[in-house]
């Protein structure tokens, strides 16, 4: 896989206006002055998913045979919040030992009182791998930090496994 540069799109959620319907929404209830049943449906208003579309880049600089460092970059439009931009930088040491950083930005988001998201820009995080036993599998551990206000931050560990 010498593919140095990489390039992708996404849509989300694109579609027409969306109303719940069905038996779940209808009750039936008797009517006791007159013995009748009455059948009564609850309508529902039309409602839209929160549609986005995604953009995003990245290019390897491949430094060395074990060094590589990769640059990326993506823009977001989100229907119902604002739009956002985001660049980060990946280096790793033999696809073993893999740093990274980035900044995530929309508009006032610095700004508590005007700002739509808790995540507040930069964000950094590593992987550790190895090869685990004799057919190719690798076992990792990720951990990244995003800054957030409130609540100072957020941390994430995972463990993967490739087969």
């Amino acid at each position: 896989d010498n593919d140095q540069m990489k390039f992708g799109i996404a849509l989300k959620n694109v579609g027409p206006p969306m109303r719940f319907e069905g038996d779940g929404l209808s009750v039936t209830a008797n009517i006791p002055s007159s013995g009748n049943t009455l059948t009564v449906n609850q309508r529902s208003e039309k409602y839209e998913l929160p549609s986005l579309v995604n953009i995003g880049f990245s290019y390897d600089f491949l430094i060395s045979e074990s060094m590589r460092l990769t640059t990326n970059g993506q823009f977001t439009s989100n229907s119902f919040t604002n739009d956002q931009f985001g660049a980060g930088l990946e280096f790793a040491f033999n696809e073993m030992f893999v740093l990274r950083g980035g900044y995530a930005w929309e508009s006032n988001i610095t700004d508590p009182e005007t700002r739509q998201t808790a995540f507040t820009g930069p964000g950094a995080g590593l992987t550790v791998q190895f090869p685990a036993g004799a057919n190719e599998t690798i076992i990792g551990l990720d951990y990244s930090y995003r800054t957030t206000n409130p609540f100072n931050g957020v941390h994430a560990i995972g463990v993967h496994v490739l087969l």
